[in-house]
């Protein structure tokens, strides 16, 4: 899938593309030849913080659907949702300590996940609305994208507080499944009435379920992932600079090997000297913009208690000696100084 094909530039985040990916694995369905026959590397499903196109995703939700047979594949995909099926996001609603705080920071962030389906939150008496929409210039898509969204939300819901969580009504703006089968299965996975052919898609909720406390909240861990997501959100939300680009290219490969700037003018399908010229006039340049990736994510990894030795593989060096002294050169300090820090101020 070429990214010629981006024409709403609307994004997803590959993270997304997870528990599609586990669904498939439960039907038996290879998920690694449905993405090879649109043309997707299902190397994507690698990297969460990734956001591909909405072309993408859709078309490949729509092939997985057309595959399974099954007319309500979006609904049943919700609930193989995890908390990294949200990318960042997902991590730091699990932190949260009470479900209303862990939604507060899911409508701060949501741009993480993507912007297909936009929420927006209505007050009324004693109860909660979600109402999903998607932007006026927004491709077609199916029923799916509504019907996972909001069973992937409640079972999440579920899983986080370990409670039954049951929304007071979901509606759905598309018309009903065909068959009364079919629309059981809503009840089912809902446990509560269901509509159908409404204006808008929208899942209301008790007030009082807020204050449900999370199975295991982490402050310490909240901030972290807090501050990783504010750090995100605000490169998603940039302006689609040449470096950015530069930097999502290199993301893509930067897995055990090492990342050449010739590959990555390819991938975004200009020549070498025009890349330099851009970079260059962004006040940046290709191994400044590389360095600069590399460091992140071994700060990342670090935070995460991974060993040197696997860190230095993932970020393409030779050897964990060669990746100790980069890693000085970047930060002014050595790995082990740089987790000691972190660990201190947790």
């Amino acid at each position: 899938m070429s990214e010629k094909q981006d024409g709403s530039g609307l994004k997803v985040s590959a993270a997304v593309l997870a528990q599609l990916v586990r669904y498939l694995a439960a039907l038996k369905i290879d998920a690694d030849r449905v993405f090879r026959s649109l043309g997707v590397d299902p190397a994507v499903t690698r990297f969460p913080d990734e956001q591909i196109p909405v072309e993408t995703y859709i078309a490949v939700e729509d092939e997985a659907a057309r595959l399974s047979g099954d007319p309500c594949f979006g609904l049943h995909m919700g609930e193989y949702i995890e908390p990294g099926n949200y990318s960042i996001l997902g991590y730091v609603m699990m932190n949260s300590g009470t479900l209303a705080e862990a939604f507060r920071k899911s409508a701060r962030y949501y741009k993480i996940v993507g912007n297909l389906l936009t929420p927006s939150v209505k007050i009324g008496y004693r109860k909660v609305t979600t109402v999903l929409s998607a932007p006026r210039h927004a491709p077609g898509f199916s029923r799916h994208c509504f019907e996972a969204a909001f069973s992937g939300a409640v079972v999440l819901m579920r899983n986080l507080t370990g409670r039954d969580i049951r929304p007071l009504e979901v509606g759905f703006a598309h018309e009903p499944p065909a068959s009364s089968a079919d629309e059981a299965e809503f009840r089912r996975v809902f446990r509560c009435p269901v509509f159908f052919g409404r204006k808008r898609s929208y899942m209301s909720f008790d007030w009082s379920l807020g204050s449900i406390p999370l199975l295991a909240p982490n402050p310490a861990l909240l901030e972290y992932f807090e501050r990783y997501a504010r750090e995100l959100l605000a490169g998603i939300e940039s302006s689609d600079t040449a470096s950015s680009e530069v930097t999502r290219r290199i993301l893509k490969r930067l897995h055990g090997r090492p990342v050449p700037i010739g590959a990555v003018a390819r991938d975004m399908g200009v020549g070498v000297r025009t890349l330099q010229l851009r970079l260059k006039s962004e006040g940046t340049d290709f191994s400044r913009v590389l360095d600069e990736t590399r460091a992140r994510l071994a700060e990342r990894y670090l935070g995460l208690n991974y060993p040197v030795e696997e860190i230095a593989c993932l970020l393409g060096f030779s050897e964990a000696s060669a990746f100790r002294k980069a890693f000085k050169k970047w930060t002014g300090r050595t790995p082990g100084e740089y987790r000691e820090a972190a660990l201190m101020s947790s």
